[in-house]
């Protein structure tokens, strides 16, 4: 599963970067992704809108409040 740390990032350097990775993981047939943003809620909704643009279900990572699971397929 590939991993993405977006803590501390600017929130507008977010999407085009999600993109990217999105992008990438597809291309090897990534099932899901983690996506690390921190406790911050802004980042978390931007996250939260990338995934409901691309029609992915994502999650909260269970053990860590910090860390969303988008899943790709």
């Amino acid at each position: 599963m590939g991993t993405i740390d977006l803590h501390g990032l600017k929130h507008e350097k977010v999407g085009s970067m999600l993109d990217i990775f999105i992008w990438e993981n597809m291309k090897h047939n990534a099932s899901a992704v983690k996506i690390i943003t921190g406790n911050s809620s802004e980042m978390k909704k931007i996250v939260y809108d990338i995934a409901h643009e691309y029609g992915f279900s994502i999650d909260d990572s269970w053990t860590n409040s910090g860390t969303l699971i988008m899943y790709l397929s």
